[in-house]
């Protein structure tokens, strides 16, 4: 059996609500945008703070600690590549920077050829057998982001129902 929902009204602003939520797909790619910049925000929000999705501190990175800087922002250009796509069915949040993975999930890095990997250090070489990169989370929904798009949600349906009353 089929499950259904009849609403029968004579009252002229019921049929317009109703009528004006049959029509909601035709805005649904405004909602979705509107998630994925505040998303793509709060990601960028992460790099600036220096915290993961669960609002613990990154481990400092070496590079930054060796210049005083901030971790996973030496250039910026991860950060700024986060981007969204607006889908028909709703929205995805990421970046086309193809080392994002090992430093959201760690990683652990190997020499291909030879017994150690040589890199520069200021105006000396350094040779390590290894370098092990702690997961340093940037994508993710958090309480924070779920009460976001909770509001965005809501006041998107809001503004719609009230633009046609």
């Amino acid at each position: 059996m089929a499950f259904a929902i009849k609403i029968d009204s004579n009252s002229s602003a019921i049929e317009a609500v109703m009528s004006q939520l049959l029509d909601i797909d035709a805005e649904k790619a405004r909602l979705y945008e509107d998630i994925g910049l505040a998303l793509t925000t709060s990601v960028q929000e992460r790099f600036i703070g220096g915290f993961d999705v669960d609002g613990n501190p990154w481990k400092m990175s070496w590079r930054a600690r060796m210049q005083s800087g901030e971790t996973l922002r030496d250039t910026g250009r991860l950060m700024n590549s986060y981007t969204y796509n607006v889908l028909s069915n709703g929205v995805e949040v990421g970046t086309n920077v193809f080392y994002a993975p090992y430093l959201h999930f760690g990683a652990t890095i190997l020499p291909k050829t030879s017994q150690y990997i040589t890199f520069a250090v200021g105006s000396h070489y350094r040779k390590v057998k290894q370098v092990v990169n702690p997961p340093r989370t940037q994508l993710g929904i958090n309480s924070a982001d779920e009460e976001m798009i909770l509001n965005i949600v809501g006041s998107f349906i809001d503004e719609y129902l009230l633009r046609g009353t």
